[in-house]
């Protein structure tokens, strides 16, 4: 047969695309192996399709520019004289305090601080919302009294019967002088808002942008990056993290669920300020105009609760995966219990072992995860995780009331983590994520308490269980924990 039979020309085109698209995964050192492995039997399964595939979710752009403006970078340079004071304080807080709690507060402050820039804040007031029926009434409540701006981004927003409701909110806001600006996430609110929900918006004077717009052609080689925030700003003052988007299932669970179990937090006080300016950031980085205008900043009067706050964030361009350094950290770190909410369970091997190595050497260990998942493919990858965590003492249980979404860390009942970040690499690595890191032991102890009655409606994962696992599904499973670096 020639070279001329297209067929065999085909064929060689085919070995050459492969071979090429191979070697630029190898020569990636970026990639952990296990992503490397994944992609690989991606290319050399599914040949074209995998390539495809590969140019659309798997080039590494950390090397290059996913957006103009990165967090840490705008406040190295902004908030350096506020910086080295944080270095110093937390220095003496080192030196006046000796006990082991102390010690390991101060480690996390220093990590977030040195590798994200997340300046400590003291003068803060926290309200934990443990579903989204009571974020939301306390969120339209804010907004309708916003008086100068209101930002807000969402990885989901839908113009359903709840984004109605806020939609009408935001108009009337705006029509009264507020400043609105909002950001959707360029996949996930992709064809969720309907072009009327957009040109009444447009109408009223709100802007609003995508995040990596998918209906720019740039974008779409970036499909793979995600902005999960979610981050509302009222007036500077008051502002709302967690794991909320907007849309009707996180009220009811809509069509799919029983309930939607969630988390998320109402802020005031100066860590609002962090929150402003990541919002700015993001608006910068969708193609507007920098805003930092010191007026959208409002100084706070010390009240007489100071719980210190951080605000921690990641994204794939970061030097540092700071919230899987700040997981990492509150789990080596803790002395007595971990309690761990996270719809999604695919760690990397260093949380991994993290959690292995606590349960081993005698810290409680508690992990919950849905029981009843959205996305089947990460959820019965999960699973593979389960035996080594059983094994190690790690006290595991999937939920069965509805979906749970919320994304908790508490270390010792002292220290608690809220937000956006899932328990998993895609979170990890690949989403720009934002989540408040608090060092307060009231609460933190409330956050415990929720993880107990939220207990009521689980199923303990067991040796008994595992082993009862069909030959066929544990085969699925373990299929699917190949390619779970790449979910």
């Amino acid at each position: 047969m020639s070279i001329s039979d297209p067929f065999q020309l085909l064929s060689l085109i085919s070995l050459g695309v492969t071979l090429f698209t191979s070697m630029v995964i190898i020569l990636d050192d970026t990639k952990s192996s296990e992503t490397t492995i994944a992609w690989l039997l991606v290319i050399f399964l599914f040949k074209w399709i995998g390539v495809l595939f590969y140019v659309l979710l798997g080039i590494n752009w950390k090397k290059r520019k996913i957006v103009q403006q990165k967090p840490e970078d705008i406040f190295g340079s902004f908030l350096q004289p506020v910086l080295q004071r944080q270095q110093d304080f937390i220095s003496r807080l080192i030196e006046t305090h000796e006990s082991e709690s102390y010690s390991d507060m101060t480690k996390l402050m220093r990590m977030l601080l040195s590798g994200n820039n997340s300046i400590i804040t003291l003068n803060n007031r926290i309200r934990f919302f443990h579903n989204g029926k009571d974020a939301f009434a306390s969120m339209f409540h804010d907004l309708k009294r916003a008086r100068e701006t209101i930002h807000m981004e969402f990885y989901i927003w839908r113009s359903d019967e709840l984004g109605e409701e806020l939609k009408e909110i935001l108009i009337e806001r705006a029509r009264n002088g507020v400043d609105v600006k909002l950001i959707f996430d360029g996949l996930g609110s992709f064809g969720k808002i309907s072009y009327a929900y957009r040109r009444e918006l447009k109408e009223a004077g709100i802007r609003f942008s995508y995040f990596l717009d998918l209906n720019l052609a740039p974008a779409r080689l970036k499909i793979n990056y995600r902005n999960h925030r979610k981050v509302v700003v009222i007036d500077g003052r008051k502002a709302y993290t967690g794991g909320i988007n907007v849309g009707k299932e996180y009220i009811d669970g809509g069509s799919k669920f029983e309930q939607w179990r969630d988390t998320a937090l109402r802020i005031t006080g100066d860590s609002v300020m962090m929150l402003q300016a990541l919002f700015l950031i993001d608006w910068a980085s969708s193609g507007n105009e920098q805003v930092l205008d010191g007026k959208l900043f409002p100084a706070f009067h010390p009240g007489e609760r100071q719980t210190p706050v951080q605000i921690a964030f990641s994204g794939p361009d970061s030097r540092w995966s700071s919230i899987e350094q700040l997981f990492f950290l509150m789990i080596t770190n803790a002395n007595t219990d971990i309690w761990i909410q996270s719809p999604y369970f695919i760690p990397s091997q260093g949380i991994l072992h993290a959690l292995q190595s606590a349960a081993l050497s005698g810290v409680n260990v508690h992990l919950m995860m849905t029981g009843i998942p959205d996305k089947h493919p990460p959820f019965w990858a999960a699973h593979t995780y389960f035996p080594g965590l059983v094994d190690a003492g790690v006290k595991l249980y999937l939920y069965r009331r509805g979906f749970l979404h919320s994304k908790t860390v508490v270390a010792d009942s002292k220290i608690c983590s809220v937000g956006s970040c899932n328990m998993d690499m895609r979170s990890f690595h690949i989403n720009f994520e934002a989540n408040a890191v608090i060092y307060d032991e009231d609460l933190s102890r409330q956050l415990v308490d929720q993880f107990r009655r939220d207990l009521a409606f689980c199923e303990e994962v067991t040796h008994a269980s595992l082993t009862s696992q069909s030959p066929f599904i544990k085969l699925r499973n373990s299929i699917l924990r190949i390619f779970s670096p790449i979910m």
